[in-house]
């Protein structure tokens, strides 16, 4: 299913408070049902635990909670929190995320369009907030996927902080088609994302690849449902498990296809 293209930046500051009171909700259920003992357990993300996933959302919120120089991140006040919260429980560091987003959710609500057009620092270069409060929305639904995926506990497959992180992907799609997969002049790619959130994402290289609305007969294509292809995108698992398995299938032009598929990470 073909949708529009996403325009980063974009996000009228409802939605944005709605997406993030539902990923903020998601987390919190979720990490209501733990034991310290799964909370103590590998997550997805490399190196780290469940607890760290967790600590790493609720250290960021605490320091962006008191951010004032929009030009320079609060890495500082980020740190020093997130090596208090290290020291906690499982459910003590919940304790603070539920404090948090909710101090959070309040100064969101109360931001004007003008304030989230606001030039800022974002983690994909200088941009507004508004284009971080995005970025923001991603990271809080790929870390709760980090905790949910080895628990086998899923989950929150399919709503705003779903469809937004899948916005993330769409929007950089033309560079995983054109540079990291790279694509040759003249060929175009589309990726079918299959079952919650089902788009199709197209890109046309035509000097440079750029993504576009429709396509009729790509190149190449790639099959994948919502949760495989997200979490290759996030980099969390090898591309070569889901090929292997039949999560991800290739058609047209394989090569290209198959570059694709094992070169879809843009983010870690």
């Amino acid at each position: 299913m073909s949708a529009a293209v996403p325009v980063a930046a974009t996000t009228p500051g409802w939605v944005l408070v709605d997406a993030f009171q539902e990923c903020w909700a998601s987390m919190l259920s979720l990490g209501g049902s733990l034991s310290e003992a799964q909370w103590d357990s590998p997550a997805l993300c490399p190196g780290w635990r469940a607890k760290d996933a967790l600590v790493h959302l609720t250290s960021a919120e605490i320091g962006f909670a008191d951010w004032s120089d929009l030009s320079r991140p609060p890495f500082a006040a980020i740190g020093e929190a997130a090596r208090n919260l290290s020291a906690m429980s499982g459910a003590d560091v919940l304790a603070a995320f539920a404090q948090v987003t909710e101090r959070r959710g309040n100064q969101l609500a109360a931001m004007s369009e003008a304030d989230l057009d606001a030039e800022s620092w974002t983690a994909a270069g200088t941009g507004t907030y508004r284009r971080y409060m995005e970025i923001r929305v991603f990271d809080h639904w790929a870390h709760e996927q980090d905790i949910r995926v080895p628990l086998d506990l899923p989950g929150h497959l399919d709503g705003l902080g779903p469809r937004m992180s899948l916005d993330e992907a769409h929007i950089a799609f033309g560079y995983l088609v054109g540079k990291k997969a790279a694509a040759p002049d003249g060929t175009s790619v589309t990726v079918h994302v299959t079952g919650p959130n089902a788009r199709d994402l197209h890109a046309v290289v035509d000097g440079r690849a750029t993504v576009v609305a429709e396509l009729a007969e790509p190149s190449a294509e790639v099959t994948a449902d919502f949760l495989t292809f997200m979490l290759l995108c996030c980099g969390r698992i090898d591309p070569a498990g889901p090929l292997a398995d039949g999560r991800v299938t290739l058609a047209g032009d394989r090569a290209l296809a198959q570059r694709v598929a094992t070169n879809l990470a843009f983010t870690i």
